[in-house]
Order: C-alpha cells, then sequence, then structure tokens
C-alpha cells in the first residue's frame, strides 16, 4: 500500500500497486489529485489552495488581500432550458422553415430570472375572467356567435399564447421626450402576439421579406385599372391553391370550397365574419373616403380574390377576438396563415388588389402587436407603395389604400418619434410642401380636406424630427435644420394649419357646440358634435397639429396674431371624442388624446379621460389601456 504525496489528508487517494483500483473500491480509478472548484477568486488566480474559509480565507489573510468570492454555480435537471411547447413552429422540419433570419434580442429572457416578476397587464373590464370563462359574443340576427365562432383546430400546429389582449404594455422614455411612457424598453416589451417563435411572427417575416423583394423588383408597375379581371383572378388563386396543395387547377366554386375548408371556415362562421367587417371595421379603413372603398368595393373583388377575401376576414375574426377577449387565436391565425398562402404567389402581379390585401394586413398587425412596433410591420406596405407610384391625389381605389396606410404611418411616427415610412415629399408628388398644399387644395371635397390636415400632421412630424426635438434615430445629417430653417418652416407651416381650420367648408365645421358649464348637468369638457367622419377626426388632427406646434415653437418668434392656447387646443382634442362616438375616429384618437391629456391637471379631467379610454377599448377592441397608464405615470400625484 502507497500514500500518494503531497496531497493534504482531505485529498488523500489509496493506491495499490498490486490490485485494480476498480477492485479493491469497487469504484473507476481517479486522478491523483482533486480539485476544489469552491475557493475564493484570489487563490483561484494565483492557482493557490484555498482554505474556504468564509468571509475572508486564511491565505488573503495572510497577504493582507480583500477576500472575494464568485457565485456558486450549480447545474441541476430542473434548471435545464428547453424549447417550450409554446415554441412549437421551432420544432418543424428544416426544409420548410423560412429562409429569412432574424437576431432575436433576448436579453429580457436572461434578466428575468434576477428580478421580480411583474404580472402583466389587465384589461380595462372587471370582468374579464367571466368574459373569457364564457366567450360569449354580441347577438347576431338569429345565428348563436360561440356555436359560429368556436372554430376547430386548424390542421397545423398552433402556438399557444396566453393573451390575445396585447398591447396593455408600458414604453420608457428614453429619449427624455414627455410623449413616450417612462416605462419602456426596446429589449424588454412585449410584441403582442408577433413573439419571436411564435407562427404569426413567422409568417409576418416572411410576408415583409417578400413585400421588400416584390418593391425591389425591376418589373415595371401596372398601368391598367386595378380592378382584376375574374380570369386573372381566378387563375391566381387557383394556381396558389396548385402550388400549396399539389391538386390539380380548379373551378371558382371549387375554389371557394377548397379555401373554406383549409381555413377551417364553414358558411355561417364567415357570415358572421363578414357583418363584423362590414358594420364595424371597414368603417375605421374608410373614415375620409366617401366613397367607401373598403366597405363597398373590396368585398366585391373578395368574390374573386382569395388572398383579399381571407384578409379581410382575419382581420375581423382579430377584432373580434380582441373585443371579447377571446384567448384562444386558432380563428384569425388559421385565416391570417391561409391568407399570405395565397397573397405570397400573387405579389409579383404588384397589382392594386394585392396592395389593398397586404394593407388590410397591416391593419391586423397593428392591432395584434405593440404600438412601438409598428414599423416593423408597416414598411413593408410602405416600399410597396412607393415602387407602385400611389400618392395621395391619384384616385380611385389606389388613393384610398394610400391614406388608409398613411394615416398608421402618422400614427405610427408619433408614437416612436419618428419620420413617417413614406417621406412627405412623395406623398402628394409636388415635393414642396407649398406644391403639395397647391394640389390638395384643388380637390375641393370633403374627404381630401380630412387627408389635408393628416398630410400637414406628417408634415409637424417630419419637422420635429429633423430640428433635433424628437429622437431621430435614421436621421440624414443632410436634412437636419438649423435653427433658422427651423424657424422658417415653422412659420410656413403653422400659417398652413391656421388656414386648412379658417378655410374648412361646412361639412368639417361643428353642428353643435355646448360650453361645458352651460351643459345640464355641467360637464367637466364642452360638448363639440361634429356630422360625419371627416369632420370628426380631421378637426381633432388640427388640434393636434396646433397643438404640436405650438408646444415647439420657438422661444424668440412673435407671432402677429395670437393663436390659441394648448390647452383650449388640448380640451377640444379630448371633447371630440367625448362628444363624438363614433368607433371609425376612436380607433385614430388614441395618440391625440394622450397628447392632449398631459396638460390635463384637474382630478376631474383626469377621470374623464381615462374613463373614454376605458369605453374605447371595452366597444372596440383597440388597446388604450397602456397609454392609459403612461398618462397615470405622467400625471403623478396631481391624480386623486
Amino acid at each position: 500500500m502507497a500514500v500518494s504525496e503531497g496531497t493534504d489528508s482531505a485529498d488523500e487517494v489509496i493506491k495499490d500497486s498490486s490490485t485494480p483500483p476498480e477492485q479493491a473500491t469497487g469504484k473507476l480509478p481517479t486522478s491523483g489529485k482533486k480539485r476544489s472548484r469552491n475557493g475564493c477568486m484570489n487563490c483561484r488566480r494565483k492557482r493557490r489552495k484555498c482554505s474556504e474559509t468564509k468571509p475572508t480565507c486564511e491565505g488573503c489573510q495572510a497577504r493582507s488581500e480583500k477576500c472575494e468570492w464568485g457565485i456558486k454555480v450549480t447545474f441541476r435537471p430542473e434548471n435545464a432550458q428547453t424549447v417550450g411547447d409554446e415554441y412549437r413552429s421551432l420544432f418543424r422540419s428544416s426544409n420548410t422553415s423560412s429562409k429569412v433570419f432574424q437576431i432575436v434580442d433576448v436579453t429580457a429572457e436572461i434578466a428575468r430570472d434576477y428580478v421580480t416578476e411583474v404580472p402583466s397587464p389587465e384589461p380595462f373590464s372587471e370582468s374579464i375572467d367571466e368574459v373569457v370563462t364564457t366567450l360569449t359574443s354580441p347577438p347576431l340576427q338569429d345565428f348563436p356567435p360561440k356555436a359560429i365562432l368556436d372554430l376547430p383546430s386548424p390542421v397545423f400546429p398552433l402556438p399557444e399564447i396566453t393573451s390575445s389582449h396585447s398591447l396593455g404594455v408600458d414604453f420608457f422614455d428614453f429619449t427624455g421626450s414627455t410623449f413616450l411612457s417612462p416605462h419602456f424598453s426596446d429589449s424588454t416589451f412585449e410584441d403582442g402576439i408577433f413573439v419571436p417563435g411564435s407562427q404569426y411572427q413567422e409568417l409576418h417575416v416572411e410576408l415583409r421579406s417578400k413585400l421588400m423583394d416584390t418593391a425591389r423588383s425591376t418589373v415595371p408597375s401596372r398601368v391598367q385599372s386595378c380592378v382584376p379581371s375574374r380570369r386573372a383572378s381566378v387563375d391566381a388563386t387557383a394556381e396558389a391553391l396548385q402550388m400549396l396543395h399539389d391538386g390539380p387547377v380548379i373551378g371558382v366554386t371549387d375554389i371557394d370550397e377548397e379555401s373554406r375548408r383549409l381555413a377551417q371556415l364553414s358558411p355561417a362562421q364567415e357570415y358572421v365574419l363578414w357583418q363584423n367587417y362590414i358594420s364595424e371595421v371597414a368603417p375605421w379603413l374608410d373614415k375620409f373616403d366617401i366613397n367607401r372603398h373598403f366597405e363597398l368595393v373590396l368585398p366585391i373583388w373578395a368574390k374573386d380574390v382569395g388572398h383579399l377575401k381571407y384578409s379581410m376576414l382575419a382581420l375581423s375574426a382579430r377584432q373580434i377576438e380582441l373585443k371579447e377577449h377571446k384567448l384562444e387565436l386558432a380563428t384569425s391565425l388559421a385565416l391570417y396563415q391561409h391568407a399570405i398562402h395565397l397573397l405570397s404567389p400573387a405579389l409579383a402581379q404588384r397589382t392594386t388588389v394585392v396592395l389593398a390585401s397586404s394593407v388590410v394586413l397591416c391593419v391586423l398587425e397593428m392591432l395584434s402587436c405593440s404600438p412601438k412596433a409598428w414599423r416593423r410591420h408597416l414598411d413593408g406596405c410602405a416600399a410597396l407603395i412607393q415602387a407602385l407610384g400611389i400618392t395621395g391625389i391619384c384616385g380611385g381605389p389606389e388613393q384610398a389604400i394610400f391614406w388608409c396606410f398613411a394615416r398608421m404611418d402618422v400614427c405610427g411616427g408619433l408614437i416612436s418619434l419618428e419620420q413617417t415610412l413614406i417621406p412627405m415629399s412623395k406623398w402628394i408628388g409636388g415635393g414642396a410642401l407649398a406644391e403639395d398644399i397647391r394640389l390638395l387644395q384643388a380637390k375641393d371635397n370633403c374627404d381630401t380636406k380630412a387627408n389635408h390636415i393628416e398630410y400637414l400632421l406628417g408634415r409637424v412630424v417630419e419637422l420635429l424630427c429633423r430640428f433635433g426635438r424628437w429622437e431621430q434615430r435614421h436621421q440624414d445629417p443632410n436634412l437636419v435644420y438649423t435653427h433658422k430653417q427651423y424657424v422658417s418652416h415653422w412659420l410656413e407651416l403653422f400659417d398652413h394649419i391656421e388656414t386648412w381650420h379658417r378655410n374648412r367648408p361646412q361639412e368639417l365645421k361643428p353642428i353643435l357646440v355646448i360650453p361645458a358649464e352651460h351643459s345640464d348637468p355641467p360637464s367637466t369638457f364642452p360638448t363639440v358634435m361634429y356630422p360625419n367622419c371627416p369632420a370628426i377626426s380631421g378637426n381633432q388632427l388640427y388640434h393636434t397639429a396646433a397643438l404640436l406646434m405650438l408646444k415647439h415653437k420657438p422661444a424668440s418668434l412673435h407671432l402677429s396674431t395670437k393663436p390659441r392656447s394648448m390647452l383650449w387646443h388640448a380640451r377640444q382634442v379630448c371633447a371630440i371624442s367625448m362628444s363624438n362616438s363614433n368607433h371609425a375616429c376612436w380607433s385614430n384618437a388614441t395618440q391625440p388624446i394622450w397628447i392632449a391629456g398631459q396638460l390635463m391637471s384637474h382630478a376631474s379631467e383626469h377621470r374623464a379621460i381615462l374613463e373614454l379610454y376605458e369605453r374605447m377599448e371595452r366597444e372596440m377592441g383597440w388597446a388604450t389601456k397602456w397609454r392609459a397608464n403612461d398618462l397615470l405615470d405622467h400625471w403623478g400625484d396631481l391624480q386623486s
């Protein structure tokens, strides 16, 4: 028997030259020296044995050094990180996965284990648990909504998502501006149902990539009428189905039946979705369009074009899910995926009906993702619109589609404090502000006047970004204004905004105004009633634009005519939404109310705004609680 030398008693290893170690001990042979990994950092760096005495080991005491200890790392089976069931789409075979890759920031996932978990925001409704349990829908003629809208699970794997009420998130103000929530962080916000690994996200990435490729294509844009021929539409839809399912080219009737079957949609369910689209969703999109293209024209096109039909039905289903707080997303996801599968092979046609489907799907994504992430869901359509050469005065369905997208573009700019994705110089075609105004004024109708003030608000966003009033992460140094240029452009733009208000036609003026003190009973805000959608939203956009301009007025500038105060404009913004309960206009009011609400200081004003936000979310499904929370943080101890 021999004892190894140079080891401490705790590390002694008995060796027998004649008997194999495994026979003597019943264990496999080990090295002659065991090393401890629990020593202090100083001893480990110096490669010296540590006594492991805490808080100061004997070696550090002898050397008069500060004893530092590392984090003890243990490897336990229960801590093993695996891909959960909520990311089922990651298990798909590689030959069917998307060829577009993203670098995903997982900082939040790592940091989550080191901080106290914050519960996800609850929707406004106090009876959310009851709503989720019953999944009841508003009665619609003789059809039982629950039986109609509870679709069976689609044939493809679905992500298990715990909440469809995804917009109730807070934002962190990393710019110091008061127009973002103080709780936003790019690395920590949840992008609604478009989270990494979800099938929604993968489908969106696929569609966005193909939209960008189509926009960059050198194929000339079409110049013929945007109305698709029945034969061409049938051929395109049949070809898409054949590519997906290796089936024969079939007729129109067979296409409808096959598409409905693949999307797990019965005729009765389709009826409910069409009813909701026409009565609730289409007015949102036709806000400034007196010809109501999204309500009257696009459904006719959809009879022959599968991707347009299922895009519209997917948007309708998503709105119902949000309004009813439904946690099960099989309906909208099935229709969303089917619409993209039909749209993808048709993108190369570069037609207006293709653009219409893309914009409708954009609206669906706006409903389902964090507002701060809107630009990621809009840039594909922005590229396609510019590639097709569509502007705000081209007329027909193209013009209606352009302005529907433009409203989302401006709202996204107000939220992210960045310029619009479509440069303002390309909105009308004149390039310069004065020329664009001249072209807009040449069209003397109600909806163009409303689009006019939307354009001016876009110019306000551009002005504030170019002069550095707002952070501009993608700013071109050649487009930054000097102070002298800013004063000049501010005066010109503010004059156009006030001129719009003075010269607006009778259709855009209120039909009833009741001061707050004359109401019975007295109200917090005045009553300002308008006759139509362009008047409601157009005037609210005017007050928003004027408020932003006055907030950022050059300090040295003195106007010859004293304008209305910022507080007056802010109260008008709130009063318009409170006096006109039009859902189409409410869908465009979340950000203006947030900007105006920051100027309110009385508790009654705060309560009225919060109640308005709650009502908007309850009746429409359009999330507003995230902005209500931002206002609560901004008001601080002023609220009571």
